[in-house]
């Protein structure tokens, strides 16, 4: 058996436009070659089984309503995030994020209650994340509180923009 010659049979060869993270497989079916991955294979998609505990950060920065905003923007500085959580007690009251603060145009010496965002929309550890992301990025939230099921603060949801 010889070498195909591609220039003898023009489009019978076609490369493969495979992505390295999904490791395709070419399986032959009918005369057609079907790339899937294995979770395709197995009819599972990885991301829709993926809950909110699994791509949450548990390290949480949480503040009092009473912490000034200056105080509030240090720390998000320090730790290299966009958003704190404001609680009072373990009760989340509201999120603080930088465009909180642009917006107001307050002097950083203001409480941040003058200027947080009230009754934040929140989500559960055990919640679907595709869910949960497709609902972020719909209100245009980059960040959102975690709860775990007793209404306690157990992390922050972070998405990429």
């Amino acid at each position: 058996m010889g070498k195909i010659n591609k220039d003898q049979f023009p489009g019978a060869v076609t490369p493969s436009k495979r992505s390295n993270s999904d490791h395709l497989q070419r399986r032959k079916r009918s005369g057609l070659y079907l790339e899937s991955t294995e979770a395709g294979q197995l009819r599972i998609v990885p991301h829709e089984g993926t809950r909110v505990k699994d791509a949450m950060s548990r390290s949480v920065m949480t503040v009092t309503p009473l912490t000034k905003i200056g105080e509030a923007l240090r720390l998000m500085k320090s730790l290299g995030v966009g958003a704190v959580i404001v609680c009072h007690g373990s009760i989340l009251v509201g999120m603080l994020s930088n465009r909180d603060i642009a917006l107001a145009n307050a002097p950083p010496s203001e409480p941040i209650n003058k200027v947080m965002t009230r009754d934040p929309i929140y989500c559960y550890e055990n919640d679907l994340l595709l869910d949960v992301h497709t609902m972020m990025r719909a209100r245009g939230l980059t960040a959102l509180p975690v709860l775990d099921f007793s209404g306690l603060i157990s992390g922050i949801l972070m998405r990429t923009v």
